[in-house]
């Protein structure tokens, strides 16, 4: 299975390319820029990794089909494709909080997310692109000088419709911080999904994104994580119900502007949940602990990889070089 890490947002172009020569030293398979509403341009943060590197794929997370239109995006995921010689990532997605620095709505997610995908797919070389869609269009569009191996397209999906939309245009799935009953609802989904659009399983890869907390200080660990946990499957209640108790994913909800306030200001308690949910949930969403939690991590990697999945992006905090090497 490979591995591949997600960098902090606050992560300046000379740190992504330091981690990112340290991760290609280990064998980390790909580095994914964060694109939160503050952070950095994703593609331009990555342009110095892409010129000093030579094995590791890189790329950034999570692009929206709000912020920017398909062209734009086309154009700014090939020019990174040619710096780094065909090695360029791209992770899509439904709204984030970029939609709300943008001011933007949420409407018509899975459409904008297709059609999205399908610019990407369809920008060669040697061809113009004509693309009528019905949220995005884009006419005459041959970038003559994209010669390197195509991107990899990831669309960001967990539910339903956007694994049907996923199974039908992306290259690759990424799934968001999956318990074991999530995984093989996805998995599931996903491989009737492909084969009702004349795919096969084997034809595209499925990653998913991990919260990765160890550090050599256990208590660290767990405060770090607890503060994150706003963010693991936004809390939804059926992301919760197969490790929580009903009365218990029942608080989780009514207490969620608590846990986002919680992150916000970088807290490990929250208000009106007991340290017994706080303690599940981390147990359940991230991978925390010391170091001697390692050994028990990895027997859950493995059997994620058992129920088929491909790939898994973990995702730092703090001292990132050391979690790289970890």
């Amino acid at each position: 299975m490979r591995i591949d890490v997600i960098l902090d947002p606050a992560t300046s172009p000379w740190e992504v390319r330091d981690l990112g020569l340290l991760a290609e030293q280990y064998g980390i398979g790909a580095v994914w820029n964060s694109n939160y509403p503050s952070s950095r341009d994703p593609f331009l943060n990555l342009a110095p990794l892409a010129l000093a590197s030579s094995r590791i794929r890189m790329g950034p997370l999570v692009v929206t089909a709000y912020e920017l239109h398909p062209y734009k995006t086309a154009k700014a995921l090939a020019s990174l494709n040619e710096l780094s010689k065909g090695r360029a990532c791209l992770m899509l997605g439904g709204p984030t909080g970029v939609n709300a620095a943008m001011g933007m709505g949420t409407g018509r997610m899975v459409g904008r997310v297709r059609e999205c995908a399908e610019v990407l797919k369809g920008v060669r070389p040697d061809r113009a692109l004509n693309y009528p869609g019905k949220i995005f269009q884009v006419w005459g569009f041959r970038p003559d000088w994209a010669t390197d191996a195509p991107p990899q397209v990831y669309v960001g999906a967990n539910k339903p419709q956007m694994l049907r939309m996923a199974a039908q245009v992306a290259d690759r799935v990424m799934l968001g911080d999956p318990t074991p009953p999530v995984l093989a609802r996805a998995l599931d989904t996903l491989g009737r999904e492909l084969a009702a659009a004349g795919r096969r399983r084997a034809d595209i890869a499925v990653s998913a994104l991990i919260a990765w907390h160890v550090k050599g200080d256990r208590g660290a660990s767990m405060a770090e994580a607890r503060s994150q946990l706003a963010l693991r499957g936004m809390l939804d209640p059926w992301y919760l119900e197969s490790f929580l108790d009903p009365d218990e994913v029942a608080l989780v909800d009514a207490k969620r502007e608590s846990f986002f306030a919680a992150y916000k200001q970088g807290s490990a308690s929250v208000p009106g949940v007991p340290d017994s949910v706080l303690d599940k949930l981390v147990d359940h969403l991230t991978l925390a602990g010391d170091p001697g939690a390692i050994d028990g991590h990895v027997e859950r990697l493995k059997g994620f990889r058992a129920a088929g999945l491909d790939e898994v992006a973990l995702k730092l905090h703090g001292d990132q070089a050391g979690a790289i090497r970890l």
